[in-house]
């Protein structure tokens, strides 16, 4: 029993230190990586194809545009598929994602046989 809780012991001692270690040089990287950087507003310029252009001139898209665009193409099919299928029970949308995944085993299965 003793040797049993002499080897739990050791094995924790080297877990620690391990996570220790690991710490460390997570910390010194980030250090290190922090000295590296510079602060500067060169960075916040827009930069076009290795010429500088003002910030009037460029017509920078909205962050919404794309995701407005699929949200439009595809509201009927969403409505559809959260008023048919939509239970609110976790257990069904636990069943939902292993039958999406099986069809996509299954799917990247036939293009890899191909």
């Amino acid at each position: 029993m003793v040797s049993l809780l002499l080897a739990v012991l050791e094995v924790s001692l080297a877990i620690a230190v391990t996570v220790l270690i690991l710490l460390a040089a997570y910390a010194f990287s980030i250090k290190f990586t922090r000295s590296m950087t510079q602060k500067s507003n060169e960075k916040r310029k827009p930069f076009a194809c290795g010429e500088s252009i003002s910030s009037l001139k460029t017509g920078l898209p909205d962050a919404g545009l794309y995701t407005a665009v699929w949200r439009l193409v595809f509201k009927s099919l969403y409505n559809t598929l959260r008023d048919r299928l939509h239970t609110g029970i976790l257990s069904d949308w636990l069943m939902w994602m292993l039958i999406f995944m099986v069809v996509i085993v299954v799917v990247s299965m036939m293009v890899v046989s191909l």
